[in-house]
């Protein structure tokens, strides 16, 4: 089988648990030399920025087991089986308690693409509803509502360092400033 100028020569499940399936490719590489290529399935991740109407952002302040701390983030998380809006509506509920009227896709944007196969889908939610969060017991989080400027300017000093919250933000920003939503 081919991949543009990689032939794949044989694969294999190189490591499976409920979350993530690591594949593995013996390969010819464009250069011709025999390789091995490992590839990430961690099916996709939906991703919300959920503004209220004083232009606040929800963030959560969630501890990350990968990398051994905690880490300010947007509501998001794993879906295999239902669409993206759906999950991304489904993570907000659980992580935040947060039920969302209006609903504005953000697009999407692959998240380490050299090495995995998982998407996330970004949306932006408005018009928000709040009840209680009903949190997987391995969540380990606080939520905090922040200016979305503010947390726009915590991506750029570096401050929010996850991926999907950074992309998230940036576009959620970008869009309601374009749209005359941003106050300012």
């Amino acid at each position: 089988m081919r991949r543009h100028l990689w032939t794949v020569l044989s694969e294999r499940v190189a490591y499976q648990n409920p979350w993530i399936r690591v594949m593995e490719y013996d390969v010819l590489r464009p250069d011709g030399q025999p390789g091995l290529y490992g590839v990430v399935d961690a099916g996709h991740n939906a991703g919300v920025v959920a503004v209220d109407d004083q232009q606040r952002v929800a963030l959560l302040r969630e501890f990350v087991f990968p990398v051994d701390r905690f880490l300010w983030q947007i509501p998001s998380g794993q879906f295999r089986e239902e669409g993206p809006e759906m999950a991304a509506a489904r993570e907000l509920r659980e992580e935040t308690g947060i039920a969302a009227r209006s609903w504005t896709p953000l697009g999407m944007a692959h998240l380490s693409a050299g090495i995995s196969t998982q998407e996330t889908h970004l949306f932006l939610a408005q018009d928000l509803s709040f009840g209680k969060a009903e949190r997987e017991p391995t969540e380990t989080m606080t939520m905090a509502w922040v200016p979305l400027e503010d947390a726009v300017e915590m991506c750029l000093r570096g401050e929010i360092t996850d991926a999907v919250s950074v992309v998230g933000l940036l576009k959620a920003f970008l869009w309601m400033e374009q749209h005359g939503l941003k106050r300012g």
